[in-house]
C-alpha cells in the first residue's frame, strides 16, 4: 500500500553531513537499495573523506568551503530543492545512521496520507528507543522554549529527521545556521499555519554519541537563538 503511493522519483533526500567518513557511505547505499535514487549531501566543511564517499556512491554532492552549521547545510539543501521542479516532497535525515532509512516510507506514507506540510520523525514516540540522558535533557528544554514560543505542546522538536511539502519548503526559509533552526523551523511552520504532524520513528546512539551533536555550551546557546530568534526575528 505505501509502494503505491509513493513516487519515489520525485522525492528528494536531503542529507547535511560534517565528518560522517564511514557512515555517510553506508547511508546512501541503503537509501539506494530502498529506490531512493534522488539522494543530495550537504559536505559542510567536512575534514575527513566524507565527499569523497559521498560522490563514490553516486550521491549528488554540494559543498560548504568552511563548516557553518546543521541549519545553514540544510537550507542549502532545501534552496537546491526550491529550484528543481521535478520534486515533490523532500526528506531530511542525519548522515550519521542514527535514523532508520526503513521509516522514511512510514514518515511518507504518514505525510501523504494526511496532506501534511511537515511531518516529524519522533524519536520520543516509541519506548523501545534508547535515548541518552543528555540528549532527552537537551530535547525537553527546547520543546519547552518552543512550546513557549508557539504556544502549543511540542515534543521532539530537534529531529533532524523530516518529511516536507514543497509548500512547506517555499514557505519556510531558515535563518539559523546551527541547532536551533530545527525549533525555527517549527515555530515558523506554526506561525504560517502549515500543517504539522508527529509519526514515531526508530533511532540508534552508538556508544560514541556523545562527542557528536550539541555540548552544554552549545546547548545553552541554542536556548538562547530560539528565545532571540523568536521575540525579535517574527
Amino acid at each position: 500500500m505505501i509502494e503505491q503511493l509513493i513516487n519515489k522519483n520525485n522525492i528528494l533526500i536531503i542529507i547535511p553531513v560534517f565528518n560522517e567518513s564511514g557512515r555517510i557511505g553506508i547511508l546512501i547505499k541503503n537509501l539506494k537499495s530502498l529506490g531512493f535514487q534522488n539522494i543530495l549531501v550537504i559536505d559542510d566543511g567536512s575534514h575527513d573523506n566524507s565527499i569523497n564517499e559521498a560522490i563514490f556512491n553516486g550521491a549528488i554532492v554540494i559543498r560548504h568551503l568552511l563548516n557553518r552549521g546543521a541549519g545553514a547545510a540544510t537550507e542549502t539543501g532545501l534552496e537546491y530543492f526550491r529550484k528543481k521542479e521535478k520534486y515533490k516532497f523532500a526528506v531530511t535525515i542525519d548522515g550519521d545512521n542514527q535514523h532508520d532509512p526503513f521509516d522514511i516510507e512510514l514518515l511518507l506514507d504518514k505525510h501523504i496520507k494526511e496532506n501534511a506540510d511537515l511531518t516529524i520523525g519522533n524519536r520520543f514516540m516509541s519506548k523501545e528507543n534508547n535515548i541518552p540522558g543528555i540528549r532527552r535533557f537537551y530535547n525537553f528544554l527546547a520543546d519547552l522554549l518552543t512550546s513557549l514560543m508557539v504556544l502549543k505542546k511540542v515534543n521532539d522538536s530537534q529531529s533532524g529527521f523530516k518529511a516536507w511539502s514543497r509548500k512547506a519548503i517555499k514557505t519556510i526559509q531558515i535563518e539559523q545556521d546551527g541547532y536551533d533552526f530545527c525549533s525555527e523551523v517549527i515555530i515558523k511552520a506554526y506561525h504560517n499555519k502549515l500543517k504539522i504532524i508527529n509519526v514515531p520513528i526508530n533511532v540508534y546512539y552508538p556508544e560514541n554519541y556523545s562527542d557528536k551533536g550539541q555540548n552544554l555550551n552549545q546547548g545553552i546557546k541554542t536556548a538562547l537563538n530560539i528565545v532571540y530568534h523568536s521575540l525579535f526575528k517574527n
